[in-house]
């Protein structure tokens, strides 16, 4: 936890300087949102310590996000976010996860294009003890080429660190694309990209190359005079690992682990009243790997009420 507030205070501290210096037109908004409800997981796991469990249990989940955007000029823009989510289970209480997120982005519009820089940062804990924390910075730039046809691509560099499990300990980079297209008057709206990455930890053993594509459909519409809003994503990623090595009394045995995960996911959201919603997502992950601990199922359900102010 310490670790990830005190990596954040610098970029915090150059978001004061640029408000020192915005024009005096410039303006702030400032929203959020919080919720809580239900949680089925039909197969407990926490995958950056790549622990399964074949239990499935049920729960609560508690969420909040602040968000503030500063428009300092018509073309300059900064924006900043700190949000939170919980996860508490009703019998394995080893599997409790939370997580503080936070992120500052600066970004300048030149005619149809955008370029910026963001910055997040993650604090992870299980069971109520920190296990990670997560730095990313990222440059991009994006592009509308046509009024319903938005590209973004960028590039990054991430550092994690882990308290108790260093051989984890891990720098980064990665490169996306992202192409946002809408129809309906933009009620609907597809997306679809790609992404690759390459990870290189203490232990060379969890050294990794990943691809992955997702692909993502919302749309919005009324039912019942209701504001409603669904939405069906499919995300797909594989990670080439070095070898493994397991060491016995005997010998020690050298094994692959490469993986291939498939999630496909649904949500839907209806507006009961203007800021009250509520909000239903269901998941399902097929994950696979050649190690037989890794390989595994795992269905996801959740429904709750969401407040934005």
């Amino acid at each position: 936890m310490k670790i990830f507030f005190s990596n954040m205070t610098c970029v915090l501290a150059l978001t004061t300087s640029s408000l020192a210096f915005a024009a005096p037109q410039s303006s702030f908004k400032l929203n959020g949102e919080v919720g809580g409800g239900l949680i089925f997981n039909s197969a407990l796991s926490i995958d950056e310590l790549d622990e399964v469990s074949s239990q499935s249990d049920n729960g609560y989940e508690y969420n909040g996000e602040v968000k503030g955007k500063w428009q300092l000029t018509d073309n300059a823009k900064l924006s900043s976010s700190y949000a939170y989510n919980q996860k508490t289970y009703s019998e394995y209480s080893q599997y409790d996860l939370a997580l503080h997120q936070l992120s500052v982005d600066g970004s300048y519009k030149i005619n149809r294009s955008e370029i910026g820089v963001r910055v997040d940062g993650a604090s992870a804990s299980v069971a109520g003890e920190t296990f990670l924390n997560y730095q990313q910075a990222s440059l991009y730039l994006g592009h509308f080429i046509q009024p319903e046809t938005y590209l973004r691509t960028s590039v990054k560099v991430k550092n994690k660190s882990f308290s108790e499990l260093s051989a984890r300990d891990a720098s980064g980079f990665g490169t996306t694309f992202d192409m946002f297209h809408f129809m309906d008057g933009a009620n609907t709206m597809l997306i679809f990209g790609l992404s690759a990455e390459k990870e290189n930890a203490q232990d060379s053993q969890f050294d990794y190359f990943g691809l992955g594509i997702h692909t993502k459909i919302t749309h919005k519409f009324s039912l019942f005079g209701l504001s409603s809003k669904v939405g069906l994503g499919l995300r797909y990623q594989k990670k080439d690992y070095q070898s493994l090595t397991v060491e016995t009394l005997q010998a020690a045995d050298t094994n692959e682990r490469d993986e291939n995960r498939q999630v496909i996911e649904a949500n839907w959201d209806l507006h009961l009243l203007d800021n009250l919603s509520v909000k239903t997502e269901l998941q399902h992950g097929d994950f696979k790997s050649q190690l037989e601990s890794q390989t595994y199922q795992q269905t996801t359900a959740s429904v709750g009420l969401k407040y934005t102010f």
